[in-house]
């Protein structure tokens, strides 16, 4: 999951403001979202202090404010003027005792300037007090999930544009009604509810970039992790539900207290959202009501989230620098415990993939360009790239070096903001290194490198074997240098050996001597590199076909119902809409295939059916007039959805893919859904609200990056992962 990015953090998306609507309402976020506060060991001249009482008001559908907040001569000084949203309501506002006049600007802010109520000498810090009132839509019963941030400038900020806000502290003393419970960051020092209204204070100490508010009709659930506040919020009562998630909460505050540092706030919370959301926030977390429910989440998107408190939360996100939170954070929770499981391979295999599919020559960009995700290929780039990164970076100064740079880089930037630079630093620093060339490389250029083992050959000579390899780095960008492991499997060892030379050519000889008979060598044998596959080596998928620059689309002519034919051009549009795609054109029937692109064909009586069907019966997939034998099961084409990807004929690098869909009402839960299946090559729905029943991947001979001498299974032993497993 992500975070919702902020002009300030570069990882939240943007959403509506307060400054922009007349009500506070609920927002379909999509992203993870920043707060973190301040601790006693800042100093006080780069901090601000809030200390907020909202009344919250249902029946008025509005929220009374009364924020004090001081400010030191620096912040001022730097920042001379305060905005707050202009649907406030200013009942009055006063300045080191003084009221002061406000006005609303040209951007539609309420503004009060500050600087020029300062008396010369004066030292501060100053304090300005707020009282004013907002709407807000809170509902008695069946309200959706109340999102309220710091971009909502629903408590007075520093009018600063294009730059970093100074860091906060607060303490929020909330009134609402009883069946209302509000959540922010920070430890609850007080709950109590009296003649029908609650009354709840939250309070954090430790720099903040923001104050969060959550509310809902929710169910809290408590528990205690040594010193830790434990907390649930549910919309309905799930008893269970809080014991699974409070059980992997302990688990990997565990884990990464461990691997880097004491957990740095004094409560955590999962919070659910009426939203399809996951975002990760200072001392909690807001994950949708069904995500929240899937049994995956707990030990896949679930410490991704945990960890966004220590990478994100806990070490802010320089704004001048790229979004490296996301690809550390994916490397040390998503992979790691893939890793722990001897799935890493086969995970980073699936990131080199996307970045493979996704990401081509229009839509790169490096590493120092990532903000947030925004599309595929920016998931590709930002996520899979940076954690290939990272992981490339484990491999070159070792494990250890890498875990004791990561916690220095933690302790020495922890509640600041920190960029690659202060990530190169820590890492220097630590194995007493230059890696200016490393970080140069893959944090300032874009691109990969792409390699095609050119040649293989061997000789015997005085008793040893000499086996010659020509590769070739086949990108159209100028060469990457990097440290490729080549795995040699010989005829009297169990084990290959794994050979690390140093790749800086265009095209390269490499040159080895055993004492025995090479049988098999493979470039790259764990997928270490970050690197753009060698088409040889992917096996048709649907995250190439939507990342594909140029798509066909073949819809149907004849034999199909008119309201199916409406269906199946909703779905070309939303192909076409997908990705940057050029040259995207409706085709009617081309009776067959020759161009050399990539094709969407539509429905079962498509006149390129029959030509699909014939390649598809190569994979053992048989069919009638009834319907479909896959993976040795049968399925009607009545009520279940087809997707096939396959190879083009004429081109390695282009697909086909054959969407049958059961009827027009399927068609819009393929839509939202297809993406999310980017690897698999084929995949079979049920219903009209299709649910997935099959899904699987094509078989791929991966001749671009190995030489088999002689044919027989060659086993390649699993690593050692950064850390030992923690959870069962």
């Amino acid at each position: 999951m992500q975070k919702k990015i902020t002009p300030r953090q570069s990882h939240r998306k943007q959403i509506s403001s307060l400054a922009k609507s007349t009500k506070l309402t609920i927002y379909s976020l999509t992203f993870f979202s920043y707060i973190i506060i301040v601790s006693s060991g800042f100093a006080s001249n780069f901090l601000i202090h809030h200390t907020l009482t909202v009344i919250v008001n249902s029946e008025q559908s509005n929220a009374d404010i009364y924020d004090v907040i001081s400010i030191p001569r620096s912040i001022i000084q730097s920042s001379p003027s305060f905005r707050l949203t202009k649907n406030s309501t200013i009942k009055q506002v006063t300045f080191n005792g003084k009221n002061i006049p406000t006005e609303v600007s040209d951007d539609g802010f309420v503004k009060f300037k500050l600087l020029q109520h300062i008396q010369e000498g004066a030292v501060g810090p100053f304090k300005l007090v707020c009282n004013y009132s907002l709407p807000l839509a809170v509902t008695s019963n069946n309200m959706q999930t109340l999102f309220i941030s710091g971009e909502d400038f629903f408590y007075p900020q520093p009018d600063i544009i294009d730059k970093t806000k100074p860091k906060v502290t607060f303490q929020i003393k909330i009134q609402s009604p009883s069946n209302i419970k509000i959540i922010s960051q920070g430890k609850k020092l007080k709950d109590i509810t009296k003649s029908g209204r609650r009354t709840v204070v939250w309070e954090e100490n430790k720099p903040q970039e923001e104050i969060l508010l959550i509310a809902d009709h929710y169910h809290e659930f408590l528990s205690q992790h040594e010193e830790i506040d434990l907390y649930a919020y549910l919309r309905d009562y799930d008893n269970d539900l809080a014991k699974k998630y409070f059980k992997a909460t302990k688990s990997y505050i565990d884990l990464y207290s461990k691997l880097i540092a004491p957990y740095p706030y004094k409560k955590f919370a999962l919070v659910e959202n009426s939203q399809q959301t996951g975002y990760g926030m200072p001392s909690f977390t807001l994950l949708g009501s069904r995500v929240i429910r899937f049994p995956f989440i707990l030990h896949t998107s679930y410490p991704h989230e945990i960890l966004h408190n220590w990478f994100g939360n806990g070490v802010y996100i320089d704004p001048n620098s790229g979004n490296w939170a996301e690809g550390l954070t994916s490397y040390l929770a998503d992979h790691l415990l893939l890793e722990q499981s001897r799935k890493g391979r086969q995970y980073r295999f699936q990131e080199l993939m996307k970045y493979s599919s996704y990401v081509n020559e229009t839509n790169d960009f490096p590493l120092i360009k990532f903000k947030g995700r925004d599309s595929m290929a920016s998931q590709a780039i930002g996520y899979g790239k940076m954690l290939m990164v990272f992981h490339m970076l484990r491999l070159e100064v070792g494990d250890t070096v890498f875990i004791n740079a990561l916690r220095n880089f933690y302790n020495n930037n922890q509640y600041s903001h920190a960029g690659f630079k202060d990530i190169q630093g820590s890492f220097e620093s630590t194995s007493g290194r230059n890696l200016e060339e490393f970080f140069s490389q893959w944090i300032l250029r874009k691109g990969a490198p792409q390699l095609n083992l050119l040649s293989v050959s061997q000789t015997q000579q005085n008793g040893k074997h000499h086996l010659k390899l020509e590769v070739k780095q086949m990108q159209r960008s100028p060469t990457f240098k990097f440290r490729l492991p080549i795995a040699v499997w010989l005829i009297d060892k169990q084990k290959p050996r794994i050979k690390n030379i140093t790749i800086s050519k265009r095209q390269q000889t490499i040159l080895f001597s055993f004492s025995s008979k090479p049988l098999k060598v493979t470039l790259d044998p764990y997928h270490d590199v970050f690197r753009r596959l060698n088409p040889k080596e992917v096996p048709p998928n649907i995250g190439s076909a939507y990342g594909a620059n140029i798509k066909k689309i073949v819809l149907p002519k004849n034999n199909v119902s008119n309201e199916l034919r409406i269906g199946y051009k909703l779905f070309a549009q939303s192909i076409k809409t997908s990705s940057s795609a050029s040259n995207n054109s409706l085709k009617q029937n081309p009776k067959h295939i020759t161009q050399t692109s990539n094709l969407w064909v539509f429905g079962k009586n498509n006149k390129l059916s029959n030509q699909i069907q014939t390649q598809l019966n190569q994979y053992d997939v048989q069919f009638d007039e009834q319907g479909v034998t896959l993976d040795g099961k049968y399925f009607n084409w009545q009520n279940h959805c087809f997707v096939f990807t396959l190879s083009h004929h004429n081109s390695e690098n282009e697909q086909i893919v054959w969407i049958v869909a059961s009827s027009k009402k399927s068609i819009p839960g393929l839509i939202r859904k297809l993406p999310h299946y980017s690897k698999y090559g084929y995949l079979v729905f049920e219903g009209d609200q299709p649910s997935n029943v099959v899904k699987g991947t094509w078989s791929s001979n991966g001749i671009g990056v190995h030489h088999t001498f002689i044919k027989g299974t060659y086993p390649l032993p699993s690593k050692k992962p950064l850390v030992q497993k923690n959870l069962e």
